[in-house]
């Protein structure tokens, strides 16, 4: 209950999330407050001054007509009134006999802006039964007050009381504001675009792709901050090249003694010793073999929309040899952006060691939700403990115990999945498949 009080009371909580949301919220929010502020003072002060000297002056002619109606003698007399009435005030002046007034509900806006002015001097000084009637479409304010013997109707135009100059303001008001953020709204998102190319510059070197196309633009801090980008992911790149290169040069060099190991050991006179050292000369050479193919996955390949179904499919015809049963689950043809090859070869690494470890039965599914594509591939093999999961991403990391030692892996298949899989942007789990009592892989792959 506490976290929810404070959740309601922080304001950032009711701020746009995206930037363009926000420029656009910091900018029009002090304009449409000054524009507010401006409109309540105007109709504080002005308006209402207005709207009160309007209704004592519309008063004042009633009284003064209503005056007059008693100082009347005859029916010529009433006529000098209304003439009167029509020249100075602006005033049709009627006298209805033996009528009763009848009142009628006006619009509860103009009760409120303007008549009530009306109303109040009307009330303090007429000392008569009245009604009063506007009618906004034929623009005419009319008061009937009543006699004795009949009722005095005296009709008046509406804007003799009644301002439109405040719904004018207001338009105005919100009217500019509106026209505003139009103009503003394109200018915003030229700004936002060149935001978004650096992000998705950004993204597009975590994934290990080359960046080719990728200027920076936009307002100066955010060119400098491509600027540095660009920079670092060049600094990046040859630092990477150097060292997979580095690495790759010493261990095309360990393969020249180990060679020449091999030819000795050829004549080695001690059966026994030239076999558990040929071993170990082999077991050398194969670490070695793989590592080059491990520094030959890392080669940086552009990201192309696949058909992750198709991939798999074709994978699992490759790799089986009829000996397992590999079940593909997949409602329909996924597809996500991804390097091609590196991607197969990580798939092919996960299947491989089901293959390798499991026991002839290996489940793949593929499924789909609105931000990530998991693959996953179970198997019935001993599994992996978990506390021991996490050591398994390392290169060259076998777990002989329950794994079987036999199979001659070099502990870096994971490894690369993992690399390829973080490449991509997404992530890669060991678990335990409760379907079928082994190890279960689970691959996300970001679909944005």
């Amino acid at each position: 209950m506490k976290n929810n009080v404070k959740k309601f009371f922080e304001l950032r909580n009711y701020f746009p999330k995206g930037i363009t949301g926000r420029m656009l919220f910091l900018i029009i929010l002090p304009i449409l407050f000054s524009q507010l502020l401006t409109g309540y003072i105007f109709y504080q002060r002005h308006w209402r001054s207005i709207s009160n000297q309007s209704a004592i002056a519309f008063a004042g002619n009633v009284l003064t007509i209503v005056d007059l109606k008693k100082a009347d003698k005859s029916p010529e007399e009433f006529e000098e009134t209304k003439q009167m009435a029509k020249k100075n005030f602006m005033m049709d002046v009627e006298w209805l006999p033996d009528e009763k007034i009848i009142r009628k509900r006006n619009s509860k806006r103009l009760e409120q802006l303007s008549l009530k002015y009306v109303y109040r001097f009307l009330n303090q000084n007429l000392g008569r039964p009245y009604s009063l009637s506007a009618d906004e479409n034929k623009n005419v304010l009319q008061i009937k007050i009543q006699y004795p013997n009949g009722v005095l109707a005296i009709s008046s135009s509406l804007k003799s009381v009644f301002s439109k100059t405040i719904y004018v303001f207001f338009s105005w008001v919100f009217g500019s504001t509106a026209i505003f953020i139009l103009i503003t709204l394109p200018f915003a998102r030229r700004q936002v675009n060149s935001i978004k190319k650096l992000t998705q510059a950004i993204i597009c070197a975590g994934r290990g792709e080359e960046i080719h196309n990728f200027a920076p633009s936009g307002p100066l801090q955010i060119r400098r901050a491509g600027n540095a980008f660009i920079k670092t992911y060049n600094r990046m790149q040859r630092y990477m090249k150097s060292r997979t290169d580095m690495l790759s040069g010493i261990s095309h060099d360990l393969k020249t003694p180990l060679t020449r190991m091999k030819l000795e050991l050829e004549f080695c006179d001690d059966k026994n010793l030239q076999f558990a050292l040929l071993g170990d000369v082999e077991d050398m050479e194969k670490m070695i073999d793989s590592y080059l193919s491990f520094a030959r996955g890392m080669i940086p390949e552009n990201s192309e929309k696949t058909n992750i179904t198709k991939t798999v499919q074709n994978l699992i015809r490759k790799l089986n040899k009829g000996n397992f049963d590999i079940t593909l689950n997949a409602k329909k043809d996924y597809f996500a952006v991804v390097r091609p090859s590196a991607f197969e070869r990580a798939i092919s690494n996960v299947i491989v060691n089901a293959i390798r470890y499991g026991k002839k039965k290996i489940d793949v599914s593929i499924s789909k939700d609105d931000e990530f594509l998991d693959i996953v591939v179970e198997d019935n093999g001993p599994g992996i403990p978990e506390d021991r999961r996490d050591e398994m991403f390392r290169p060259f990391t076998r777990l002989d115990s329950s794994r079987n030692a036999e199979t001659g892996g070099m502990g870096l298949g994971l490894a690369i999945v993992q690399e390829v899989i973080h490449q991509h942007g997404g992530d890669v789990a060991l678990l335990k498949s409760e379907k079928l009592g082994g190890l279960k892989v689970k691959i996300q792959i970001p679909l944005k």
